[in-house]
Protein backbone atom coordinates (compact mmCIF):
# COMPACT_ATOMS: atom_id res chain seq x y z
CA UNK A 1 0.00 0.00 0.00
CA UNK A 2 1.29 3.28 -0.76
CA UNK A 3 0.56 4.08 2.77
CA UNK A 4 3.40 2.51 3.65
CA UNK A 5 5.85 4.67 2.56
CA UNK A 6 9.46 3.76 3.88
CA UNK A 7 11.13 4.23 7.14
CA UNK A 8 13.78 6.76 7.18
CA UNK A 9 17.48 6.28 8.01
CA UNK A 10 19.53 8.74 10.70
CA UNK A 11 22.82 9.94 9.76
CA UNK A 12 25.19 11.79 10.81
CA UNK A 13 26.52 15.18 9.67
CA UNK A 14 28.75 17.50 11.23
CA UNK A 15 28.43 16.07 14.78
CA UNK A 16 24.58 16.15 14.36
CA UNK A 17 22.17 13.26 13.86
CA UNK A 18 19.83 13.97 10.70
CA UNK A 19 16.38 11.76 10.16
CA UNK A 20 16.32 11.68 6.99
CA UNK A 21 12.49 12.71 6.04
CA UNK A 22 12.85 13.67 2.91
CA UNK A 23 13.49 10.10 1.71
CA UNK A 24 10.15 9.25 2.99
CA UNK A 25 8.57 8.58 -0.57
CA UNK A 26 11.54 7.68 -2.34
CA UNK A 27 10.67 5.10 -4.71
CA UNK A 28 7.39 6.24 -4.95
CA UNK A 29 7.47 9.05 -7.14
CA UNK A 30 5.76 11.35 -4.53
CA UNK A 31 7.48 14.62 -3.10
CA UNK A 32 10.33 14.54 -0.91
CA UNK A 33 9.01 15.31 2.37
CA UNK A 34 7.39 13.83 5.02
CA UNK A 35 3.74 15.38 4.91
CA UNK A 36 3.43 12.87 2.17
CA UNK A 37 3.08 9.94 4.41
CA UNK A 38 -0.64 11.49 5.85
CA UNK A 39 -1.63 13.13 2.20
CA UNK A 40 -1.15 9.80 0.59
CA UNK A 41 -3.40 8.09 3.99
CA UNK A 42 -6.03 11.00 3.83
CA UNK A 43 -6.53 10.41 -0.09
CA UNK A 44 -6.77 6.99 -0.20
CA UNK A 45 -9.32 6.99 2.82
CA UNK A 46 -11.60 9.38 0.60
CA UNK A 47 -14.19 8.47 -1.46
CA UNK A 48 -14.66 11.24 -4.01
CA UNK A 49 -12.47 11.34 -7.22
CA UNK A 50 -12.01 15.18 -7.68
CA UNK A 51 -9.29 16.32 -4.20
CA UNK A 52 -8.92 20.43 -4.48
CA UNK A 53 -5.70 21.91 -2.70
CA UNK A 54 -4.78 25.09 -1.87
CA UNK A 55 -1.21 26.11 -2.57
CA UNK A 56 1.21 29.20 -0.92
CA UNK A 57 3.72 31.21 -2.03
CA UNK A 58 6.48 27.78 -1.92
CA UNK A 59 4.40 24.97 -0.54
CA UNK A 60 4.58 21.58 -2.19
CA UNK A 61 0.77 20.83 -1.11
CA UNK A 62 -0.15 20.81 -4.82
CA UNK A 63 2.13 18.88 -6.16
CA UNK A 64 2.21 16.51 -3.52
CA UNK A 65 -1.47 15.65 -3.54
CA UNK A 66 -1.17 15.70 -7.40
CA UNK A 67 1.54 13.14 -7.51
CA UNK A 68 -0.65 11.13 -4.96
CA UNK A 69 -3.69 11.70 -6.71
CA UNK A 70 -2.17 10.24 -9.92
CA UNK A 71 -1.04 7.11 -8.30
CA UNK A 72 -4.21 6.68 -6.29
CA UNK A 73 -6.32 7.13 -9.34
CA UNK A 74 -7.96 10.18 -8.89
CA UNK A 75 -8.40 13.89 -10.20
CA UNK A 76 -6.04 16.56 -8.44
CA UNK A 77 -7.33 20.13 -8.61
CA UNK A 78 -4.38 22.86 -7.19
CA UNK A 79 -5.67 26.46 -6.29
CA UNK A 80 -2.56 28.42 -6.41
CA UNK A 81 -1.90 32.60 -5.66
CA UNK A 82 -0.88 34.00 -8.64
CA UNK A 83 1.35 37.57 -7.88
CA UNK A 84 0.54 40.70 -9.43
CA UNK A 85 3.11 41.02 -12.72
CA UNK A 86 4.13 37.00 -12.14
CA UNK A 87 4.22 35.77 -15.47
CA UNK A 88 4.56 31.63 -16.06
CA UNK A 89 4.55 29.01 -13.24
CA UNK A 90 6.53 28.92 -10.10
CA UNK A 91 8.61 25.54 -10.19
CA UNK A 92 5.82 23.77 -7.69
CA UNK A 93 2.85 24.45 -10.03
CA UNK A 94 5.10 23.40 -12.95
CA UNK A 95 5.97 19.71 -11.16
CA UNK A 96 1.64 19.77 -10.28
CA UNK A 97 0.70 20.22 -13.73
CA UNK A 98 3.67 17.59 -14.49
CA UNK A 99 2.17 15.34 -12.14
CA UNK A 100 -1.42 15.57 -14.25
CA UNK A 101 -2.99 18.30 -11.69
CA UNK A 102 -5.72 20.86 -12.90
CA UNK A 103 -4.23 24.27 -11.98
CA UNK A 104 -6.58 26.91 -11.04
CA UNK A 105 -5.21 30.14 -10.18
CA UNK A 106 -6.38 32.91 -7.71
CA UNK A 107 -5.89 36.62 -7.10
CA UNK A 108 -2.85 36.27 -4.66
CA UNK A 109 -4.20 37.19 -0.71
CA UNK A 110 -4.41 36.17 2.75
CA UNK A 111 -4.15 32.43 2.76
CA UNK A 112 -7.61 31.84 4.73
CA UNK A 113 -9.41 33.85 1.96
CA UNK A 114 -8.01 32.17 -0.50
CA UNK A 115 -9.05 29.07 0.95
CA UNK A 116 -12.37 29.86 1.38
CA UNK A 117 -12.73 31.23 -2.01
CA UNK A 118 -11.41 27.97 -3.40
CA UNK A 119 -13.51 25.64 -1.51
CA UNK A 120 -16.35 27.69 -2.79
CA UNK A 121 -15.29 27.27 -6.08
CA UNK A 122 -15.04 23.29 -5.87
CA UNK A 123 -17.95 23.18 -4.38
CA UNK A 124 -20.01 24.65 -6.85
CA UNK A 125 -18.44 23.82 -9.74
CA UNK A 126 -17.65 20.35 -9.32
CA UNK A 127 -18.86 16.97 -8.31
CA UNK A 128 -17.77 14.37 -6.35
CA UNK A 129 -15.14 16.66 -5.25
CA UNK A 130 -13.78 17.21 -1.38
CA UNK A 131 -11.40 19.88 -0.50
CA UNK A 132 -7.98 19.22 1.69
CA UNK A 133 -7.82 20.62 4.56
CA UNK A 134 -5.43 24.20 4.51
CA UNK A 135 -1.79 23.55 4.83
CA UNK A 136 -2.50 20.18 4.73
CA UNK A 137 -3.19 19.86 8.55
CA UNK A 138 -4.24 16.13 8.64
CA UNK A 139 -4.42 14.04 11.51
CA UNK A 140 -2.75 11.34 9.60
CA UNK A 141 0.12 13.02 9.24
CA UNK A 142 0.45 13.26 13.21
CA UNK A 143 -0.05 10.16 13.55
CA UNK A 144 2.16 8.43 11.01
CA UNK A 145 5.01 11.09 12.63
CA UNK A 146 4.62 9.66 15.60
CA UNK A 147 5.14 6.00 15.01
CA UNK A 148 8.17 6.95 12.74
CA UNK A 149 9.44 9.04 16.19
CA UNK A 150 8.78 6.17 18.22
CA UNK A 151 10.37 3.20 15.81
CA UNK A 152 13.55 5.89 15.51
CA UNK A 153 13.73 6.47 19.43
CA UNK A 154 14.14 2.63 19.68
CA UNK A 155 15.97 1.67 16.40
CA UNK A 156 18.48 4.06 17.46
CA UNK A 157 18.10 3.63 21.08
CA UNK A 158 21.82 3.31 21.68
CA UNK A 159 22.16 6.89 19.97
CA UNK A 160 20.64 8.63 23.84
CA UNK A 161 18.74 11.41 21.39
CA UNK A 162 18.78 14.23 24.23
CA UNK A 163 17.95 17.31 21.99
CA UNK A 164 15.37 17.42 18.88
CA UNK A 165 15.58 20.33 16.86
CA UNK A 166 12.88 20.84 14.12
CA UNK A 167 11.65 23.64 11.92
CA UNK A 168 7.77 24.40 12.07
CA UNK A 169 5.31 26.13 9.55
CA UNK A 170 2.26 24.63 9.77
CA UNK A 171 3.31 22.62 13.01
CA UNK A 172 1.81 19.18 11.87
CA UNK A 173 4.97 17.17 12.09
CA UNK A 174 5.98 19.12 15.18
CA UNK A 175 2.68 17.87 16.50
CA UNK A 176 3.75 14.27 15.19
CA UNK A 177 6.83 14.77 17.31
CA UNK A 178 5.26 15.57 20.77
CA UNK A 179 2.18 12.54 19.90
CA UNK A 180 5.18 10.19 19.85
CA UNK A 181 7.12 11.74 23.04
CA UNK A 182 3.58 11.25 25.10
CA UNK A 183 3.08 7.82 23.28
CA UNK A 184 6.03 6.21 24.90
CA UNK A 185 6.31 8.66 27.93
CA UNK A 186 9.69 9.53 27.29
CA UNK A 187 11.06 13.41 28.62
CA UNK A 188 13.75 12.90 26.17
CA UNK A 189 14.56 14.27 23.83
CA UNK A 190 13.78 17.46 24.49
CA UNK A 191 12.32 19.73 21.52
CA UNK A 192 13.46 22.90 20.14
CA UNK A 193 11.11 24.53 17.55
CA UNK A 194 12.55 26.92 14.88
CA UNK A 195 10.37 29.27 13.42
CA UNK A 196 10.22 28.86 9.67
CA UNK A 197 8.93 32.21 9.68
CA UNK A 198 7.72 34.49 12.38
CA UNK A 199 4.33 34.73 13.87
CA UNK A 200 2.31 33.83 17.14
CA UNK A 201 4.32 31.36 20.03
CA UNK A 202 1.06 31.36 21.93
CA UNK A 203 -0.91 30.44 18.89
CA UNK A 204 1.58 28.00 17.83
CA UNK A 205 1.79 26.04 20.56
CA UNK A 206 -1.82 25.85 21.19
CA UNK A 207 -2.04 24.58 17.73
CA UNK A 208 0.58 22.04 18.80
CA UNK A 209 -1.54 20.86 21.77
CA UNK A 210 -4.69 20.30 20.03
CA UNK A 211 -3.69 18.42 17.01
CA UNK A 212 -1.18 16.30 19.41
CA UNK A 213 -3.81 15.26 22.20
CA UNK A 214 -1.04 16.15 24.65
CA UNK A 215 -2.37 19.40 27.23
CA UNK A 216 1.04 20.01 28.73
CA UNK A 217 3.55 20.64 26.33
CA UNK A 218 5.66 21.85 28.72
CA UNK A 219 7.78 18.41 29.57
CA UNK A 220 8.49 17.87 26.37
CA UNK A 221 9.62 21.42 24.88
CA UNK A 222 13.36 22.66 25.78
CA UNK A 223 12.68 26.08 24.09
CA UNK A 224 11.24 27.85 20.40
CA UNK A 225 13.73 29.82 18.00
CA UNK A 226 12.29 32.66 16.39
CA UNK A 227 14.70 34.95 14.10
CA UNK A 228 12.14 36.81 12.54
CA UNK A 229 12.15 35.31 9.13
CA UNK A 230 9.11 36.30 7.22
CA UNK A 231 7.34 33.41 5.03
CA UNK A 232 8.81 34.13 2.09
CA UNK A 233 12.08 34.32 3.21
CA UNK A 234 14.28 31.75 1.83
CA UNK A 235 18.16 31.15 3.34
CA UNK A 236 21.58 29.91 0.92
CA UNK A 237 23.37 27.88 3.11
CA UNK A 238 25.40 24.74 2.72
CA UNK A 239 23.04 21.97 3.89
CA UNK A 240 25.16 18.63 3.90
CA UNK A 241 22.33 16.75 2.90
CA UNK A 242 18.87 17.73 0.57
CA UNK A 243 16.77 20.41 2.77
CA UNK A 244 14.22 23.11 2.36
CA UNK A 245 15.23 26.67 1.97
CA UNK A 246 12.46 27.76 3.38
CA UNK A 247 12.23 25.83 6.64
CA UNK A 248 14.54 23.04 7.34
CA UNK A 249 17.64 25.06 5.88
CA UNK A 250 17.07 27.78 8.54
CA UNK A 251 16.93 25.67 11.50
CA UNK A 252 20.30 23.98 10.30
CA UNK A 253 21.76 27.21 9.50
CA UNK A 254 21.24 28.16 13.24
CA UNK A 255 22.16 25.09 14.77
CA UNK A 256 25.18 25.29 13.26
CA UNK A 257 26.70 27.99 15.13
CA UNK A 258 24.50 27.00 18.23
CA UNK A 259 24.99 23.30 18.62
CA UNK A 260 27.13 23.87 21.98
CA UNK A 261 24.11 25.31 23.43
CA UNK A 262 22.11 21.90 23.62
CA UNK A 263 22.61 18.65 25.13
CA UNK A 264 23.91 15.94 22.92
CA UNK A 265 23.20 13.78 21.70
CA UNK A 266 21.20 16.04 19.05
CA UNK A 267 18.56 14.47 16.65
CA UNK A 268 17.65 17.44 13.74
CA UNK A 269 14.61 16.21 11.80
CA UNK A 270 14.87 16.91 8.67
CA UNK A 271 11.20 17.38 7.21
CA UNK A 272 12.03 17.83 2.98
CA UNK A 273 14.04 18.91 0.19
Amino acid sequence: MLTELAETPVEEFDGVYVKREDLCAAGFDLPPFSKMRGVVEHIENRPEHLIGVLDTFHSMAGWGVACACRSLGKQAIVFWPRYKNERGLRLFQQHAEAAGAHLAPLKAGMSAVLYHQARKILREQYEDAYMMPNALKLSETVSQTSLELQMTLENYAELDFRTLFISISSGTIAAGIFHGLHATGRKTPKVVLHMGYSRSHENALAYLSQMSEVEDLSPYLEGIVDEGYGYRDKVDYPVPFPCNPYYDAKAWKYLSSHQLDYENSILFWNIGA
